[in-house]
């Protein structure tokens, strides 16, 4: 393909993809614009599939974390930009090598079995880009399912990996019918075919599946409180007055609960006397339970994140510590090395928790999520499978400022409540707080910006295929095709040597 045509390509696809994801939810262009890239990577060399795909990467991860740059700035202040464009870069990667690998699979045509493997490629480069100490799990494009009616029941199945398996096979698809040879066409048809009948017989299994009755009032004090003055010795009483004041408002409402978001308190109550008994004669006089987001201070230099839940006739009846740390943020990898640039002198030094556990409540056990922890679709399954009866999630998405980032992040609770089968009650300090049930559909809701209570009943959660199975099967099955599908491509070229599309030339 000439050098033009394929530039346009290369930025148009992943732009309109952006556009996918809030605020703008166009999820229509989710189901189209990784087409033309399946089939220009299809036909392209291997080494111009890479540095195309590379390409966009940078702009489909730049056009969609550019609200990144609100939250990093805290931490490197004028240094976001570049900070947003080197992650934007090493993110471009992964799409790389997703083209690289088509490009292998379909030796200048879309082939029949490029149709499957192009997906499957997608799908392991996805799951690689989400995992590990500097995985980043925003911008899968299974989580476009949160605004897709028909598509989200299917996260019940095989999670946010599933639904991403489902986007890119309808994308591989409709590229296969307008594009592919007469093998790819034909196979196009078929998976099409197949789609329709998993989503449908999915959907239909799923919507048989009746809630159970709520019967647990549950509330959420959205202080609103900016970052501004939260951390100001000078406004702290008034912030706790506020959040005192809410959890009396959610008490005569009948709330047994009250959830106070990420680092609500911003103090040491577990090492401040005073403050704890203040906050347990507020639990005691209200009759509920308060589970506070705040940080316990382990020595000088050394902090944890933390969720404590008060009874009201006990004091402290638990501790949830976070086990999943922002990079650069709450703690700087190789830390010995790049504390002694001044690019990262600002960063916090954070200590993780050991992993899930469970805060038992009004007879519920919460699996709790700070922040960070409800992107990681993996962990929120270790934590409902540890006992959790619903989840927990607070956090503090004032550090996203008020572009999409609060609304990608919501949207990673709704995946959540689906695939673990959980009510999820997510308080957030400046919004957006939302109370979940487990099919997805929100009880209560409280923007962003606005100071109020958010109060639901809450009740016992559904079974799902993905908390028993996981989806490793399904990265284990994409990996397995891609591997006989290179392995066949391998020996076409065996027979073809002379076919020259291995020397075609770059722009190709």
């Amino acid at each position: 393909m000439p050098l033009i045509p394929m530039l346009l390509l290369s930025v148009a696809c992943p732009l309109a993809l952006a556009l996918s994801f809030p605020k703008a939810n166009l999820s229509v262009f989710a189901f189209v614009g990784l087409a033309p890239l399946f089939w220009s990577w299809s036909r392209a060399s291997w080494r111009a599939a890479f540095w195309w795909g590379w390409l966009c990467g940078c702009v489909f991860f730049g056009s969609t974390l550019y609200w990144m740059t609100n939250s990093i700035g805290d931490f490197i202040g004028g240094w976001s930009v570049l900070a947003l464009i080197l992650l934007a870069g090493f993110q471009g990667f992964s799409i790389g090598v997703a083209a690289l690998l088509t490009s292998l699979c379909g030796r200048g045509r879309l082939r029949a079995l490029t149709v499957i493997a192009a997906p499957a490629a997608w799908l392991l480069v996805e799951t690689s880009r989400t995992r590990g100490a500097l995985g980043q799990p925003f911008a899968q494009i299974g989580l476009v399912a949160a605004h897709v009616p028909w598509l989200l029941p299917m996260a019940a199945f095989a999670g946010v990996y599933g639904l991403t398996t489902i986007v890119a096979l309808f994308n591989s698809a409709l590229a296969g019918i307008i594009w592919g040879s007469f093998g790819g066409r034909r196979a196009a048809v078929a998976v099409l075919i197949a789609l329709v009948a998993a989503v449908a017989i999915g959907d239909a299994a799923r919507a048989r599946i009746a809630v159970p009755p709520p019967h647990l009032r549950v509330a959420i004090a959205q202080g609103d409180v900016s970052q501004r003055v939260k951390w100001s010795p000078a406004a702290f009483e008034r912030s706790l007055q506020t959040y005192a004041t809410l959890t009396r408002s959610a008490a005569q409402q009948g709330a047994a609960i009250v959830v106070w978001p990420e680092t609500a308190i911003t103090a040491f109550p577990l090492e401040d006397a005073s403050l704890l008994n203040e906050l347990q004669s507020l639990a005691a006089s209200t009759r509920t339970w308060i589970l506070a987001g705040t940080v316990d201070r382990l020595k000088p230099d050394a902090y944890q994140n933390v969720v404590i839940a008060l009874s009201p006739q006990r004091g402290i009846a638990g501790i949830y510590r976070k086990h999943l740390l922002v990079p650069f943020a709450e703690y700087l990898p190789l830390d010995a090395y790049l504390r002694r640039l001044p690019l990262f002198d600002r960063a916090s030094q954070f200590v993780p928790g050991e992993g899930p556990k469970i805060i038992n409540a009004a007879g519920a056990g919460f699996g709790t999520l700070i922040c960070y922890e409800s992107a990681f679709a993996p962990y929120a399954r270790r934590t409902v499978n540890a006992g959790a009866y619903a989840l927990l999630v607070v956090t503090d998405d004032a550090w996203f400022g008020q572009g999409a980032g609060p609304y990608q992040h919501l949207d990673m609770s709704v995946i959540d409540a689906v695939q673990t089968g959980r009510w999820v009650v997510r308080g957030a300090d400046t919004g957006i707080s939302e109370i979940v049930d487990p099919k997805g559909k929100p009880a209560a809701v409280l923007g962003l910006d606005r100071a109020g209570v958010v109060i639901a009943d809450i009740g016992a959660p559904l079974s799902t295929p993905y908390l028993r199975w996981g989806s490793f099967w399904l990265v284990m099955l994409a990996g397995a095709v891609l591997l006989l599908t290179l392995a066949a491509a391998a020996r076409a070229e065996k027979r073809s040597p002379t076919s020259g599309w291995r020397s075609r030339r770059s722009g190709s």
